[in-house]
């Protein structure tokens, strides 16, 4: 399970190309791990150009008052995601095969309103997820979008990291979700510990 693990890490690490650091405590800058155990969100911002791709987002982490297999459960509940993901408002899983699945997200905020499809793939042994943009569906003005979701536990609790890539062109979703897209895309972690943690009030969906 150890190699497993690690080796998840790994292909994370390469998945969003270099950005899946500090998986582990060593990882970490001493200010990061004091912050990241006073319950902050701990967040490293990135862009990156990749052929014809303005990307932008990085790699967050939160850690959660609660044990793995809670947070997982959670995670795994398609139908919770517009508690997890800002602005995400509906979510339907249009295909399942297995531990790949094609899932239907549609954002609104204010007058403005964006849909698109991604292909997820969840790790069980791992406790994680990976997903990309399904460029084959209609996906509006999104131009790309990668990423990756992981849970390990710390002390009896868990630590959610998280990293996410996107080009969201320069139509209406950057016009209108512009202003808050670099708060929200690295947000999810704190968005995981306030559906979770008993007596949270989250910002970040219904």
């Amino acid at each position: 399970m150890q190699k497993r693990h690690a080796f998840t890490i790994a292909a994370a690490a390469l998945f969003m190309g270099g950005l899946a650091v500090a998986q582990t405590d060593g990882g970490f800058t001493p200010d990061e791990r004091r912050s990241l155990l006073r319950g902050e969100l701990v967040r490293r911002d990135s862009t990156r150009r990749e052929r014809t791709n303005d990307l932008f987002g990085g790699t967050s982490w939160q850690l959660v008052r609660a044990p793995l297999d809670e947070v997982w459960e959670t995670i795994s509940d398609t139908s919770a995601y517009p508690r997890l993901i800002p602005s995400l408002d509906r979510v339907r899983v249009v295909e399942d095969r297995g531990d790949e699945r094609v899932v239907w997200m549609h954002h609104s905020y204010a007058i403005a309103e964006t849909e698109y499809y991604v292909v997820m793939t969840t790790d069980e042994d791992t406790h994680s997820l990976r997903f990309e943009l399904d460029r084959s569906r209609p996906h509006g003005d999104l131009r790309a979008g990668r990423g990756f979701l992981s849970l390990r536990r710390y002390r009896g609790d868990t630590i959610v990291s998280w990293g996410m890539l996107a080009d969201v062109g320069a139509g209406m979703v950057q016009q209108i979700f512009g202003p808050f897209l670099n708060d929200w895309l690295l947000k999810p972690p704190r968005c995981v510990r306030d559906a979770v943690e008993p007596g949270r009030v989250s910002d970040c969906g219904p």
